[in-house]
């Protein structure tokens, strides 16, 4: 199931990104000191985020160093706490696989989830979560 997805540690190039965000679009130069602001009840939106849709979807957790997905009953034992998380490299970020909208949400630096999706009503499906959570998602469509 693994390859369905990623490619080594790479979301397969046929998915197209959506972004999550606690804010509605990208920080420009005089807004960087935002991400310096956020607080652990704003990086916690996130982790609600991810909770919220486990119990709706099944929602399996992406292991790139063995490449395997793995469903766990408690999508919890996944999420890392606030320090912790302060200090992960690219390496550590959690990747999250919903075969049910076929699509993966993957935790990126600056307080950005994606979803990796194929236009197939996915973001759509999810965007309800997303607001509950207090957070915001954007393409970049319109940059280009």
């Amino acid at each position: 199931m693994y390859d369905k997805y990623f490619t080594e540690w790479e979301v397969l190039p046929e998915f197209q990104p959506e972004y999550v965000s606690l804010w509605s679009d990208w920080l420009g130069k005089e807004q960087l000191h935002l991400i310096d602001e956020v607080t652990e009840q704003e990086w916690e939106r996130f982790n609600l985020l991810i909770d919220l849709i486990s119990k709706h979807y099944k929602i399996g957790f992406a292991n790139c160093a063995n490449e395997t997905i793995s469903f766990p009953s408690k999508i919890k034992s996944t999420f890392s706490s606030y320090s912790d998380s302060m200090k992960k490299d690219a390496a550590s970020f959690s990747k999250y696989v919903l075969p049910e909208l076929d699509c993966v949400i993957t935790e990126e630096w600056d307080y950005t989830y994606i979803i990796w999706h194929k236009n197939n009503g996915a973001v759509e499906a999810l965007s309800s979560y997303i607001t509950h959570s207090k957070l915001r998602h954007f393409s970049n469509k319109m940059l280009a």
